[in-house]
């Protein structure tokens, strides 16, 4: 990105007066910019998105101020051109420069030389971009290879972290590719039995004549091709944990004998009269809606009940897109090590894309589009829009293409509603060339609502009259 032209800014200031003049400037260079009012409001936006570049009042109210808010974007988004405004304080300056902004900018700010450092900095991203990701910020949690932040996996990582030590049965949900089995590996990790064997098995990958030999062994002679006593997953778990993935593609005959399981903590070999007793923590797993499933007698509310002692349900990812730069960052460490690869950054363009993409496979489908395109890339450092999937490009980093998202914390609505309004009378001037007539009516709407509507927002007249 060369110029500010279709730069997408995050313009974070509590003086209204100050925020409508800054942005007025960014517009009329061809800027799409968002305004937040507060560090907090201004970090919701940042999780659905990645913005080309951030300015920030350093003297923000609330709990965090702006140079707290620059560390957080800059560590979130490695390429982001972060500057920060404030009074001339030669101490406030190097805070802010060493909490990650490029520059440091006094207000009341200077037109030609706000520009001019926000325009540098974009070249500069452009000409030489850095060669590996940043850590990412210190709040991040890893519990087992899982990666996250956002407020959906603390809840999770809560989970974790409260029920690891007992031996209660847990039943993870969600769906397919969110990392259902990452979290009972972190279970049993964090566990008293750690030492022992974590032993998994996904019921819905085999045929239901052979599950139930998988899970509790056969005797020799038990049916044609039994040639000897053959333990199950049970018994090699036995003072540890099993995992059963896909619960609910389970027989209902075979629920029973799970439901004994459960109840006995004992159970018989197929073709076996001995009852064998194992001491097994049960973690179980599905993607299935299990009440739909016992709602049409496919799945025993007996067990359910048993199972669903510890529920844990895990977000899909597009409920969770502020994890994706930190799960894009780990997978292009894992792979770029794997493939021997050059060390590699995403642009922001292509992170936006990444981040309004709907991810119908979730953090797996994440993974495998990083793998490929670390691969594809070679030595090459940047990975770019063109290198994308086709079908995360036809995005087109368009937050209209994808689903309305509502970050855990909240937004404000009628904020959220009027930036919206704003940037779409901006656009439709932009492409009328700021005939008021024509982006009425490519708005429909009365040419009298458009005026209106032009000076509620405060819409710089130079911004109609420089695309006129």
């Amino acid at each position: 990105m060369t110029d500010l032209t279709n730069a997408h800014i995050l313009l974070v200031e509590d003086d209204i007066s100050s925020r409508i003049r800054i942005a007025g400037w960014l517009e009329r260079e061809g800027c799409a910019v968002t305004t937040a009012e507060r560090a907090d409001e201004a970090w919701a936006l940042l999780t659905e998105t990645a913005f080309d570049a951030l300015l920030v009042d350093v003297d923000l109210d609330g709990t965090v101020d702006g140079g707290g808010l620059i560390r957080n974007a800059a560590s979130l988004y490695p390429q982001i051109a972060a500057f920060a405004l404030g009074p001339e304080s030669a101490h406030k300056a190097v805070r802010a420069i060493r909490a990650g902004a490029q520059d440091y900018i006094s207000q009341p700010p200077e037109e030609t030389r706000l520009l001019q450092a926000v325009r540098d900095a974009l070249a500069a991203a452009d000409r030489a971009r850095p060669e590996t990701l940043r850590a990412a910020p210190p709040a991040q949690r890893r519990t087992a290879g899982i990666v996250g932040e956002s407020a959906a996996m603390r809840r999770v990582f809560d989970v974790i972290e409260a029920v690891a030590a007992g031996s209660s049965t847990v039943l993870i949900t969600g769906e397919t590719g969110t990392g259902k089995e990452l979290v009972a590996q972190a279970i049993h990790a964090l566990s008293s039995r750690r030492s022992q064997k974590l032993v998994g098995i996904n019921c819905g990958a085999i045929p239901e004549n052979l599950l139930e030999s998988e899970l509790f062994g056969h005797v020799k002679g038990a049916f044609t091709g039994a040639h000897q006593t053959r333990i199950g997953r049970f018994e090699q778990a036995n003072g540890g944990t099993i995992f059963l993935d896909e619960i609910g593609n389970m027989s209902v005959n075979l629920q029973v004998k799970l439901l004994r399981v459960l109840q006995e903590r004992e159970f018989e070999r197929v073709g076996g009269l001995e009852k064998i007793k194992v001491d097994v923590r049960i973690i179980a797993a599905t993607s299935a809606n299990l009440k739909e499933l016992i709602a049409r007698n496919e799945f025993r509310s007996d067990l359910y009940y048993r199972l669903n002692v510890i529920p844990v349900q895990m977000p899909a990812l597009r409920e969770r897109r502020g994890d994706i730069p930190l799960l894009a960052a780990r997978f292009i460490d894992k792979f770029a090590t794997e493939w021997d690869a050059a060390p590699k950054s995403i642009s922001q363009e292509a992170m936006k894309m990444l981040m309004n993409y709907n991810w119908p496979g979730n953090v797996r489908e994440l993974e495998n589009a990083i793998e490929r395109m670390v691969a594809m890339t070679g030595t090459r450092r940047d990975i770019v829009t063109a290198d994308l999937p086709e079908e995360i490009r036809q995005t087109g980093g368009n937050l209209f293409v994808s689903e309305i998202y509502i970050p855990d914390e909240g937004i404000d609505f009628n904020t959220q509603v009027s930036e919206l309004e704003r940037r779409l009378i901006i656009e439709s001037l932009r492409k009328t060339n700021g005939n008021r007539r024509e982006a009425a009516e490519l708005l429909q709407l009365k040419r009298t609502t458009l005026i209106e509507k032009l000076r509620r927002f405060s819409i710089p007249a130079e911004l109609e009259a420089a695309s006129a």
